[in-house]
């Protein structure tokens, strides 16, 4: 009985397992991975010792990867968003599949992952690559194909950690204070779409998809100790993309806090709405808050709009997306909780929140220990708790964009 690893001459760089046992032989490919060759020759040493490896039995063949992909990306299809399952099919079919689609998922080693990441990364960012093989080979793991999966580690040892925040460029107090003044000076109608923007932290999709039904100006919180605290929010149920209304992106709705003067724009806006309708004849306006003549803003046209009052406002380009950085940021430096703007973003985890917005996060090192002394003592009492107001970044109304003379929000029209 010998089992041998070698490389074969017309196939340098890749590992074979030749068996010869009884007078019978046979050959397998392992890949790239001289360890995990010599590893497969031990297992079958062991079991032809045992008696349990039957050369003349075919053994089962694994499914091939291309196989366990198909089922992969249906899995995402219909657990995912579909920016998602596009992203992850078009790096399979242009990248992963012309490499390894006939290969059986067994036979593919930690080393032919690594080459083939190597190889790519002189062109592309690869970790979303990583990113779908791994998940691969999860499911494959999943359905007992395999035991390990060979992608585990590789995106350290190449150096593929990502960095959360290099994306992430928000605008600060003054910018923003200029590019509402621009809104208001050129681009009028849509100052209360990029003020909701930058007040709620809003993504797009979820901005373009509010109804007025979604909106509630008049909110109160009673809290046990008998005192009553006005708090307007705005539900965040649903999100439009891609020409249809899906669920947010994170599956779930979310209330999001008004702020004072949030609240001042949008019903100042609604008197602009009610007002418009009543002199184009109409019973009601239309149900979306913000709207093309009562149909639904793609997302590219307000993306063109928004580049364009950025140029009027002489503030640097950035994308849209950066106005729900900015909110997260500038509330983190005035001091709020991470937790309540967690809970604002409408983010999985507060994990997500910290590795993205982590530098902005406030804290009074010169306060440490100190913060244990408000427990109570022999001495002194405990002092009373008292809530935190919402701080409010940036001084800007809408109040010039309607006429004093004319209907109120509460007249004539129901929404």
């Amino acid at each position: 009985m010998t089992v041998r690893v070698r490389q074969r001459k017309k196939d340098p760089g890749i590992w074979w397992v030749f068996i010869n046992h009884q007078g019978k032989r046979k050959a397998k490919k392992i890949g790239t991975d001289e360890k995990l060759a010599r590893k497969v020759a031990k297992q079958i040493e062991a079991k032809l010792t045992l008696g349990l490896f039957d050369l003349k039995k075919k053994q089962p063949q694994s499914p091939l990867f291309k196989e366990v992909a198909e089922k992969y990306l249906a899995f995402i299809q219909m657990s995912r968003s579909e920016s998602t399952y596009e992203r992850y099919e078009g790096i399979l079919r242009k990248h992963i599949l012309p490499v390894f689609k006939n290969k059986p998922v067994d036979t593919i080693s930690r080393g032919d992952i690594r080459d083939f990441l190597v190889m790519k990364k002189r062109k592309y960012d690869v970790k979303l690559m990583l990113t779908v093989l791994s998940g691969v080979f999860n499911f494959a793991i999943e359905d007992e194909i395999l035991k390990s999966n060979p992608t585990a580690g590789i995106g350290k040892t190449l150096g593929l950690k990502k960095n959360k925040t290099k994306d992430v460029d928000p605008l600060n107090e003054a910018d923003l204070s200029l590019l509402f003044e621009a809104t208001k000076k050129h681009t009028l109608e849509y100052y209360p779409f990029f003020f909701m923007a930058a007040r709620t932290g809003m993504r797009l999709g979820e901005l373009l998809a509010v109804r007025w039904r979604d909106v509630d100006f008049n909110h109160t919180v009673r809290f046990e100790d008998g005192t009553v605290e006005h708090r307007p929010f705005i539900w965040v149920r649903r999100s439009y993309r891609r020409r249809k209304f899906g669920p947010p992106k994170s599956g779930k709705s979310r209330k999001v806090d008004m702020s004072n003067q949030l609240k001042e724009v949008l019903q100042n806006y609604l008197t602009r709405e009610k007002r418009k309708a009543l002199e184009k004849g109409l019973n009601e306006i239309p149900e979306l808050l913000f709207h093309n003549n009562g149909k639904v803003i793609e997302q590219n046209d307000i993306r063109k709009i928004f580049k364009r009052i950025l140029r009027k406002a002489r503030v640097r380009e950035v994308n849209l997306h950066s106005l729900r950085h900015s909110f997260a940021s500038i509330l983190l430096s005035k001091g709020e909780s991470p937790v309540y703007v967690k809970e604002q973003l409408g983010h999985h985890s507060i994990q997500i929140t910290v590795d993205i917005y982590g530098k902005w996060i406030q804290t009074k090192r010169e306060v440490g220990v100190n913060r244990l002394d408000t427990q109570p003592s022999a001495t002194y009492p405990q002092p009373k708790n008292s809530r935190e107001t919402q701080p409010i970044e940036i001084t800007s109304t809408y109040t010039d964009m309607v006429p004093k003379a004319g209907i109120e929000p509460a007249q004539a029209f129901t929404h």
